[in-house]
C-alpha cells in the first residue's frame, strides 16, 4: 500500500510523530516505512530530505515501485511502533526555494524566449535546467532574470490543486504530466502551471532571488546553472569578496580588475611562448652537441627532465643525425624514449617486452620510436642500462 505523503499539502511541518508501517532494507541499508510521512523521497530531479527518525539520522529517502516511502537510517531501525521524526528544515527550505525558483525561471524562458524546459536537476550544490535554445548571451540572460525576479518580488501565491486524468484538461499546463491517476498541480497565477510532486514555498517572495551563473551547450540545447534564495546570496557574497580583495591587492577599482587580468593573462601567454621557444632552442643545441660530428648515437640519463621534453630531446638528436638515441629521466616521471634514424631498418618494437620487464612499466610505439613509463627511478636505470647496449646492437645488426 502506498505511503501517505503529507508534504504534498504541507511542506512546512518538520516535527511529527509517525507510526511504523514496515521495517526492512533499501539499497542494503536499514530502512523504515511510515504510514504517513513529511519526508520527501528523491524524485523528479529533486533530492531527498534528511533529518532524524527515532533518534537516528535519516541518510536517504526513497520510494519503491509500489510507492512505499522508505526512510534509510544510519543504524538499525528502532523496535518502537511510534517514532519521533524531524525533517532537516535548512535543507528542506533550500530545496523549496530552488524548486519554486525553477518553475518561475522555466516559465520565464518559455514566455520571454519561446524556449521550453526539457529537463531539470536540483542538486545540493548545483541546479540546472536544459532548455530548447541554441544561443545565449549575458544581455539575453539579464532580461530573463529580470522577468523571473519580477515574479519573485511581486510575492505571488503558490497554489496547489489536485486533478485526475479528465479534470487536468482544465489547467493550461506548461508541460504534459508524466503521471496518471491523482495529479498534483502547482500554480503561480498568471505565470506558470505545472504538474509537480515536489516541495514548494507558499509565496514566490520566499524564493528571494534567482540568478543564472553559467551555461553550456548540450545536445544542441543550452543547460543553464542557477541559484535561488540563500544559495544566490552566498554565491554573490563570495564573488563580491573575491573581486573586492583581488582589486584591493592590486590597488584597482573593481571595474578595472577584469581588464587588468586580461592583460596579465595575455602577457603570461606571450612569456610562456617565448620560454617554450627558448627551451626548444636549448634542447636542439644540446642535442647537436651530444650527437657531434661525425654523428654518433646518444645515451643520456637525466636526473630530471619532463616527459615531453625528453621526447623532444630524442627527436632533436635523431634530426641532428644520430643513428640511435636512448634518452631517460629519473624525475619528475620516470620515463624512457628510444629511437633510431628512419633509414636504420631495425624494428624497435622487438625490444619492448624486455624493456618493459626491466622498467616495470608500460609503453609502446612505432618501429623507429618507443616511449616507456617506468614504475620508479630504479626501473628507469635498469631499463636505460640494458637499452644503451640493445638499441645500438639492433640498429647495427639491421645494416
Amino acid at each position: 500500500m502506498p505511503s501517505e505523503r503529507l508534504y504534498y499539502d504541507d511542506a512546512y511541518t518538520t516535527r511529527f510523530t509517525a507510526r511504523v508501517a514496515g521495517r526492512g532494507a533499501f539499497g542494503g541499508r536499514p530502512a523504515v516505512e511510515l504510514e504517513s510521512t513529511f519526508f520527501y523521497p528523491e524524485s523528479g530531479g529533486q533530492e531527498a530530505d534528511r533529518g532524524t527518525l527515532g533518534g537516528l539520522s535519516v541518510v536517504d529517502v526513497q520510494a519503491d515501485p509500489e510507492e512505499r516511502v522508505w526512510h534509510v537510517l544510519e543504524g538499525d531501525a528502532p523496535a518502537d511502533q511510534q517514532l519521533e521524526a524531524q525533517v532537516d528544515w535548512a535543507r528542506r527550505f533550500d530545496h523549496m526555494q530552488q524548486h519554486t525558483g525553477q518553475h518561475i525561471l522555466s516559465a520565464a524562458f518559455e514566455r520571454e524566449a519561446g524556449a521550453p524546459t526539457l529537463s531539470s536537476r536540483l542538486g545540493t550544490e548545483r541546479c540546472t535546467i536544459e532548455v530548447g535554445m541554441a544561443e545565449a548571451d549575458w544581455k539575453r540572460v539579464a532580461s530573463l532574470e529580470e522577468a523571473a525576479n519580477r515574479i519573485v518580488w511581486e510575492d505571488r501565491p503558490v497554489e496547489r490543486h489536485w486533478a485526475d486524468e479528465r479534470s487536468v484538461a482544465r489547467f493550461r499546463l506548461r508541460k504534459a504530466p508524466v503521471v496518471t491517476g491523482r495529479i498534483r498541480i502547482v500554480e503561480i497565477p498568471d505565470w506558470d502551471v505545472s504538474a509537480c510532486g515536489g516541495t514548494h514555498t507558499r509565496r514566490t517572495g520566499e524564493v528571494g532571488l534567482i540568478k543564472i551563473v553559467r551555461w553550456e551547450k548540450v545536445r544542441g540545447n543550452l543547460r543553464f546553472e542557477f541559484h535561488c534564495g540563500a544559495r544566490a546570496h552566498r554565491d554573490y557574497a563570495w564573488r563580491t569578496e573575491e573581486l573586492q580583495e583581488a582589486a584591493r591587492r592590486r590597488t584597482l577599482g573593481e571595474r578595472e580588475l577584469i581588464a587588468h587580468l586580461e592583460r596579465a593573462a595575455a602577457e603570461r601567454d606571450a612569456l610562456r611562448r617565448q620560454l617554450d621557444d627558448l627551451g626548444r632552442r636549448v634542447i636542439a643545441a644540446e642535442a647537436r652537441e651530444r650527437v657531434g660530428r661525425p654523428p654518433r648515437g646518444v645515451a643520456d640519463l637525466a636526473e630530471a627532465r619532463p616527459r615531453e621534453e625528453l621526447r623532444r630531446f630524442a627527436l632533436q638528436c635523431l634530426e641532428a643525425g644520430a643513428p640511435w638515441v636512448v634518452a631517460a629521466a629519473r624525475a619528475p616521471e620516470p620515463a624512457l624514449v628510444l629511437g633510431r634514424a628512419r633509414e636504420g631498418g631495425a624494428d624497435l618494437r622487438a625490444l619492448l617486452p624486455e624493456l618493459l620487464e626491466r622498467a616495470r612499466g608500460k609503453g609502446g610505439g612505432s618501429p623507429d620510436l618507443l616511449q616507456v613509463r617506468s614504475a620508479d627511478p630504479a626501473g628507469v636505470e635498469a631499463a636505460f642500462t640494458w637499452a644503451s647496449d640493445a638499441v645500438p646492437a639492433a640498429v647495427e645488426g639491421a645494416r
